[in-house]
């Protein structure tokens, strides 16, 4: 017995050296970092100047990152709304039996394949442009000039418009989970519900929805960890624009800095110790989210 023990640990060596050197050690270190004000990336620790719990007090006050976790609640919720409303269409519709539905799985995941600073460039030139983008094209073509006359990439819309093509980008992916885990769901059950004379939409809330419960909570959890870390879509969509600001892309502003003029230099930008708290806080809340989300959901044994 103790051999095998021996043996077992022997081969679990090698992954808890690489957990500890790859992930525990720059989380413990963030957080030391947290309570520090360090000027630069490459400060020696000498430089290091101790304050305390100065840039939580700091961060949490500041109006701009307030902002910044309005504007990714905001994204969690409406964007998770977009997501799983058209992952659980398609998903539903692919497993239905639909003619080519290889190539329609394969369509919808594609904007999952391409760079996200690519589709960000993508919607805002060729989608949002008010001169010739497409939703402008389609709707002067309509006939719905109001809506043509829109300008998605100002103050009033661009962080609805960040979302819905965001929302746009992540659709496939998500997809993909639900639609592996309504094939796992055995046919036999949604041929008895089809004799028993039970409709698509009641063979979809009956069956698939409760027998679908811990993967949509695994999906849940995987669509949080990426709502509370969104930083590309923040960074070429708005720049420094408080609409669109992520506590993400605030944390990148506090250590690497922004333009003069910006009301993040104001409040002390290039503060490597606080832009390790606002890291913390984000990894705080993604544990405390995932944590509300298994209790909101917990795991059912579950054999078909």
């Amino acid at each position: 017995m103790r051999m095998k023990k021996s043996i077992i640990a022997l081969f679990l060596a090698p992954a808890v050296i690489i957990y500890l050197a790859i992930f525990l050690y720059p989380t413990l270190r963030t957080f030391a970092m947290s309570f520090y004000n360090i000027p630069t990336l490459s400060s020696r620790i000498a430089e290091w100047k101790f304050v305390g719990l100065v840039n939580y007090k700091d961060v949490t006050s500041s109006t701009y990152f307030i902002g910044s976790v309005k504007n990714v609640l905001g994204i969690w919720a409406f964007g998770g709304v977009l997501i799983f409303v058209f992952a659980f269409l398609y998903a539903a519709i692919l497993t239905s039996g639909v003619k080519g539905k290889n190539f329609w799985r394969s369509l919808i995941f594609l904007p999952n394949t391409v760079s996200a600073v690519v589709m960000s460039v993508v919607w805002l030139q060729y989608i949002y442009n008010s001169s010739f983008g497409l939703l402008t094209s389609v709707f002067n073509r309509l006939g719905l000039t109001a809506l043509a006359n829109i300008q998605w990439t100002d103050n009033e819309h661009i962080y609805y418009a960040m979302i819905m093509a965001f929302s746009f980008g992540s659709i496939g992916y998500f997809m993909l989970i639900l639609n592996a885990g309504i094939n796992r769901i055995p046919g036999d059950f949604y041929e008895v519900a089809t004799l028993e004379g039970a409709s698509p939409w009641t063979k979809f809330f009956k069956i698939t929805l409760p027998l679908l419960r811990d993967v949509f909570r695994t999906t849940l959890v995987l669509w949080t960890i990426t709502a509370f870390n969104f930083f590309v879509w923040s960074a070429t969509f708005g720049l420094d624009d408080p609409h669109t600001v992520t506590p993400g892309y605030y944390m990148y502003q506090k250590v690497f800095g922004m333009a003069k003029g910006t009301s993040v230099l104001n409040e002390g930008a290039f503060n490597v110790g606080s832009g390790a708290s606002v890291g913390i806080l984000i990894t705080l809340a993604t544990l405390i989210a995932s944590a509300l989300i298994s209790r909101l959901f917990p795991r059912d044994r579950l054999e078909y």
